[in-house]
């Protein structure tokens, strides 16, 4: 085993959030694998051939994206190591532990890429719902469309509020009071209030 003879400094904090509303910052993360590369990055810090192993790319490949990362700010160097001979290995960490994409910022031909992932949190959220036989929900394509629009952009209303908050890596409680706050905002919504701003939301209370 190596033995590391020189090590400085290490930063373990990142900001709690990024909101992705600017439209080049929004096209580097089209790519699922930079994407990808933030999600490890938020766990733990890593250098650039554990992340290759774990994401199963060559080291050409994972050096194209973290520079491309880097470009834009969105990964920083958490610290150098020095090792025997001189070797000096780069630890890397997500500059923010959640990215919001603040879909209303950004033009359609981007926004595009980020809907699924908005659909399918919202189709999960709805579920919940549900199950918990709390409303009675119309269950259609128009109803999980609108409830993705209104959830993202509760999310990114609430996301504002976690700018400027320094987390460490790995955690995740940040993510689920971000999301339950944005979540139970919206269920203490007046159902005409929700109603008027065309959320196709057909809530009935079960009681």
């Amino acid at each position: 085993m190596i033995k590391v003879m020189y090590s400085m400094k290490a930063y373990s904090k990142m900001k709690a959030v990024y909101i992705v509303n600017n439209s080049r910052v929004a096209k580097t993360l089209v790519d699922p694998m930079r994407r990808a590369i933030l999600d490890l990055l938020r766990q733990k810090p890593m250098t650039q051939a554990q992340m290759a192993d774990e994401l199963g790319l060559s080291s050409a490949s994972l050096n194209y994206h973290i520079k491309i990362l880097r470009s834009r700010k969105l990964v920083v160097v958490a610290k150098r190591e020095y090792e025997r001979h001189g070797i000096k290995q780069i630890f890397f960490l997500a500059a923010a532990y959640l990215f919001v994409y603040d879909l209303d910022s950004l033009p359609k031909s981007i926004a595009r890429y980020f809907s699924p992932v908005s659909l399918e949190r919202a189709r999960s959220a709805i579920s919940l719902l549900i199950i918990n036989n709390r409303n009675s929900i119309d269950q259609t394509p128009n109803t999980s469309n609108s409830f993705a629009e209104i959830l993202s952009r509760q999310l990114v209303k609430v996301a504002k509020a976690y700018v400027e908050k320094q987390v460490n890596h790995a955690q995740e409680s940040v993510i689920y009071e971000i999301y339950t706050k944005a979540m139970s905002d919206l269920l203490h919504m007046k159902k005409n209030s929700l109603l008027s701003k065309e959320i196709a939301l057909n809530l009935h209370s079960n009681k």
